[in-house]
């Protein structure tokens, strides 16, 4: 972990131990252990004070037989109670005494009545000096204290001084965990936002990019839509222009159908009159020419010419009803088909007969042309 951050969570769980606590920690040692040595001391003496009790008239039949002094018994046997005591080892002192309702002390022994009594060697006397004090009655008086500088003392001020540190330090380690935990959770959070902070940088600056190339775009369409703007007005000036063209030219079309109609009226006055002088004239080449046929195509051909043209084909035809062996053949037309065999006989220089024979030897003429006219009459004849 890292130091300063380590200095840094010392330094807040310093701060977070609370006052009070501290004080507490300071201030209850001393008195937990002021309580505990009185209740000690309460309790030891009542226990000392019950055992002395117990053991001090412990040779009562020495005594009564004049064989020790009451005194020496009880200093013997408060001595042996009192040898290799722990309380007294740790430093405890206790304060034992034992008189006569009188007040004659005979525990602790002092040096003058000790000496006293050891001249005294007759039994009698002893067991008659021993029973008198036992009938004047015995008091027993037990102090306990124990020593501030004593181990007892000490070790029990420094059990609840480590007992309170411990608790402390308990304390100290529970905030400082739960502070470097907190620590942690907020490092890993503030490194959370920071990647999400980074983030909405990072979506920040590609929505700028976005912005600007939309806002390119959108200038473009905006440049483009003007351009489009101007051209369609442009464009609708023109359409305009071409709608007045269109108008005059549908005008001029009305004008033109008018004159086709017109023009088909006379093309159909003029074919009636056409189909009449032909039919008239078929009628006038059926009586005069009765050995030769001719075809209507024929017919209309002799029509459209001029009288000259008209003569001249009227003269070889005669000439094909009278004879058509007199009549020069140009050359022989054969069709694509092989089916039909036609002569070709020119007139005028430039005019063209087209003729067959039948299987009676009968002469039909095809068509009358011009060599102008020549290929659509093969073409005729081919169609036969």
């Amino acid at each position: 972990m890292d130091p300063v951050f380590q200095q840094n969570s010392n330094k807040v769980t310093m701060r977070i131990i609370p006052f009070k606590l501290l004080i507490l920690c300071i201030l209850l040692p001393p008195l937990m252990y002021l309580m505990t040595v009185s209740f000690l001391e309460t309790y030891l003496q009542g226990k000392y004070d019950k055992g002395v009790n117990n053991v001090y008239l412990s040779d009562m039949n020495d005594i009564l037989n004049g064989l020790t002094t009451l005194k020496s018994s009880i200093n013997t046997s408060i001595e042996t109670y009192l040898r290799n005591n722990l309380f007294l080892t740790t430093g405890g002192i206790l304060d034992i005494r034992v008189t006569t309702k009188g007040g004659a002390i005979l525990y602790p022994a002092t040096y003058q009545n000790s000496t006293v009594d050891n001249l005294t060697t007759d039994p009698v006397k002893l067991a008659e000096k021993n029973f008198a004090l036992l009938n004047e009655g015995t008091e027993v008086q037990v102090g306990v204290k124990i020593k501030h500088t004593s181990f007892l003392a000490l070790g029990l001020l420094l059990f609840y001084e480590l007992l309170f540190l411990g608790g402390l330090y308990q304390y100290y380690r529970k905030v400082r965990s739960s502070n470097r935990r907190e620590e942690l959770e907020k490092s890993s959070e503030l490194n959370r936002l920071q990647e999400l902070e980074n983030q909405r940088l990072e979506q920040i600056s590609q929505l700028s990019k976005e912005r600007e190339s939309l806002l390119s775009d959108y200038d473009q369409l905006q440049s483009t839509f003007e351009k489009e703007k101007s051209q369609l007005e442009k464009t609708e000036e023109d359409l305009f222009i071409e709608i007045e063209t269109l108008e005059r030219k549908l005008t001029e079309i009305d004008i033109l159908k008018e004159q086709i109609q017109e023009l088909e009226s006379i093309h159909q006055v003029a074919v009636k009159q056409k189909e009449k002088a032909a039919d008239r004239l078929g009628k006038r080449f059926k009586a005069l020419y009765k050995n030769i046929d001719i075809t209507s195509r024929a017919l209309e051909s002799l029509v459209d010419m001029n009288e000259d043209m008209s003569l001249k084909a009227e003269e070889v035809i005669h000439q094909l009803n009278s004879d058509s062996a007199l009549v020069p053949v140009k050359r022989k037309v054969f069709t694509k088909k092989g089916n039909t065999t036609a002569f070709e006989v020119t007139f005028a220089y430039n005019g063209r007969l087209y003729f067959r024979k039948s299987k009676d030897n009968r002469v039909e003429v095809l068509t009358v042309g011009t060599k102008n006219t020549q290929q659509k009459d093969l073409t005729y004849i081919d169609s036969l």
